[in-house]
């Protein structure tokens, strides 16, 4: 049956539906999930299920779902990864796919990237699904282990990635130490829908989950020498004590640098440990002041070291650097040393989303990597038209010497579009570079709002506000995924949102997630990039030698000669891509590997402290 003709079936089934009772709809919703406990063919589920959602989401929502969610979760319930355009409401979406997952009866874990877009979707379709009779929890971080059990009996349980992945991990601890699986929290991960799923399976694809345990003899000695080492690392200079790759963030003390670390003064505890530790030690102090830079790459909140996500510009609650990065940077800043732990279970996100029996996805930006799809998860990837036309327009790139000039420029392509009453959304990078655009804006007296991770306590107003006249937002990598920027009715006649880039990322799709805040459902709406010669990409993706060699050839080009080299920046943004591509290649052949010999071995693969 063609996809059209299912969709015109569920829509005659909806019309049918609208004289039942709320009782009598709840009713039908139970007889199906009787007739899916027993094993029916998915198109009778589509062609079943989705009405009883359509007709919910009106009565309690006053929402009824176009046609193209239709099509995207009946894609998803394939088994796809479903590249569904911002703002085309993937939320209602991933509850009609959602729904018809659950009514095996086995559990379907709603997977988001954080705990806020949790907790907002649950909140916001929670309803539905009471009406249909399925039950619904959220994952929260800091949730009894009782709680948490009762929230994975539910019939859909919302948590971000990290909430499931750490579950699982003890989980296993669990029934390795004590034998009993009654104690277990998860029912095991059987089905997953992955929102953002390029964020989380391809993004943060890498990133170890570790549950760790601590020596506390060691614990003294250790903090001693992290703070000692902090104190010393200023003296250590590159190319003159270590040398450093660039692209690995990979040190080496050099002849001098070893020279200069046995000479320095030493306390007792620092003396107690091996000269190859204390190399360590320094190491860790040099990448932390060197390659780990405050309101970039963390924030300090409450005396502790916050991690800000690359990606999304959000603050990654709860994780930690390993191999004492953390504690190394804690040490730096002047707070207090957690001591380091040992690994007692670990898995990658990659790793445990490949564990699934079966999981699908969606996202806005999904199509340039489905190749990666297909290979890693075995996935593919379809395209979802648009609900209505596409009515962005794009502004030439412009290419400028300096971050300096490139600050000047988009405050004046900022400054152009407030005299024409329209909103303006800048994306920045970086923490501090939001804060030096805000600054440069301010001595402009243009008005303006910041949104990045030392401000989130009003990210919500902030994006409230984001939409209407003659408004600019200065946002970091938050403003990209999980926001939805209104506009004010006036503001589309002007020509509606225009959105500023200062920098590419090191993946295309960042940059689409920024530029898919405006011209959403059909509203109108322009983007333009800004770049310059001093920006990170070309040396992540040309190498430091080379960036080097165009800045000096290109420091008095003129306006024109400059605007040539846009392709330059966008082929260090595909070398950087394809690099961490295979980088994800080897991360899971490398898990493939691990986890057959431990196997061969008798051994659980994601657990370490306790292997014999």
């Amino acid at each position: 049956m063609s996809l059209r003709r299912i969709i015109s079936r569920i829509r005659l089934a909806v019309g049918q539906l609208s004289e039942l009772s709320d009782g009598e709809l709840r009713e039908k919703s139970l007889e199906l999930k009787h007739l899916a406990s027993q094993g029916v063919p998915v198109r009778t589920l589509v062609l079943q299920g989705c009405p009883l959602v359509v007709e919910a989401s009106r009565r309690c929502l006053g929402i009824i779902p176009h046609d193209v969610q239709l099509h995207c979760a009946i894609e998803v319930l394939r088994g796809r990864i479903a590249e569904m355009k911002t703002g085309e409401g993937k939320t209602l979406t991933a509850c009609l796919a959602a729904y018809m997952l659950a009514l095996s009866g086995k559990g379907v874990h709603l997977v988001t990237f954080n705990e806020y877009l949790a907790k907002r979707d649950f909140e916001h379709t929670r309803s539905i699904y009471g009406l249909l009779g399925l039950t619904t929890d959220v994952l929260l971080d800091g949730l009894d282990p009782i709680k948490r059990r009762q929230a994975y009996r539910c019939d859909v349980t919302f948590g971000a990635a990290k909430e499931f992945g750490f579950d699982f991990l003890r989980d296993r601890l669990q029934q390795a130490t004590n034998g009993n699986s009654h104690e277990c929290v998860m029912r095991g991960p059987h089905t997953a829908l992955v929102d953002e799923a390029d964020s989380i399976l391809i993004d943060e694809a890498r990133t170890p989950l570790i549950i760790g345990m601590r020596d506390p003899q060691q614990a003294s000695q250790q903090i001693e020498c992290y703070r000692w080492a902090a104190e010393k690392a200023p003296q250590f200079v590159e190319s003159v004590h270590y040398s450093c790759k660039l692209n690995r963030h990979d040190i080496a003390l050099n002849a001098e640098g070893i020279s200069l670390a046995r000479s320095l003064e030493q306390p007792a505890e620092v003396k107690a440990v091996s000269i190859r530790e204390l190399y360590d030690f320094l190491i860790n102090a040099i990448k932390a002041h060197r390659d780990f830079l405050l309101d970039r790459n963390y924030v300090v909140r409450d005396g502790e070291i916050v991690i800000i996500d690359e990606f999304t510009g959000r603050p990654a609650e709860g994780r930690q650097w390993q191999k004492g990065i953390h504690q190394a940077i804690q040490a730096k800043e002047g707070l207090q040393v957690t001591p380091p732990t040992q690994q007692a279970a670990s898995i990658t996100v990659q790793s445990f989303f490949r564990r699934y029996r079966h999981f699908a996805g969606m996202t806005g930006t999904a199509w340039t990597s489905k190749r990666e799809f297909r290979k890693i998860y075995k996935k593919r990837v379809v395209r979802i038209p648009t609900h209505r036309r596409v009515n962005r327009q794009k502004l030439p790139y412009t290419v400028l010497r300096s971050s300096v000039e490139k600050l000047d420029a988009v405050a004046a392509s900022a400054r152009t579009m407030l005299q024409q009453a329209r909103p303006v959304l800048i994306g920045t990078r970086t923490i501090g570079k939001s804060e030096a655009l805000a600054e440069r804006l301010k001595s402009l007296g243009l008005p303006f709002q910041i949104l990045n991770a030392n401000h989130l306590a009003s990210e919500a107003d902030i994006i409230a506000q984001a939409g209407q006249k003659a408004v600019i937002t200065i946002a970091t990598n938050m403003a990209g995924r999980g926001t939805d920027i209104q506009l004010a009715e006036s503001i589309r006649s002007v020509g509606g949102l225009h959105v500023i880039l200062t920098e590419i990322h090191e993946s295309e799709r960042i940059d689409w997630q920024l530029i898919g805040r405006c011209s959403r459902q059909g509203d109108p709406g322009s983007y333009q990039i800004f770049v310059s010669l001093d920006d990170e990409i070309l040396e992540v993706g040309l190498g430091q030698r080379r960036a080097e060699r165009l800045r000096l050839k290109y420091a008095h080009a003129t306006f024109e000669q400059l605007q040539r080299l846009f392709s330059v920046f966008r082929k260090a943004q595909r070398k950087t891509e394809r690099k961490h591509l295979l980088d994800r290649l080897i991360l899971m052949r490398s898990d493939l590997e691990q986890q057959k010999m431990h196997f061969d071995l008798g051994q659980d693969p994601f657990l370490h402290g306790l292997r014999s």
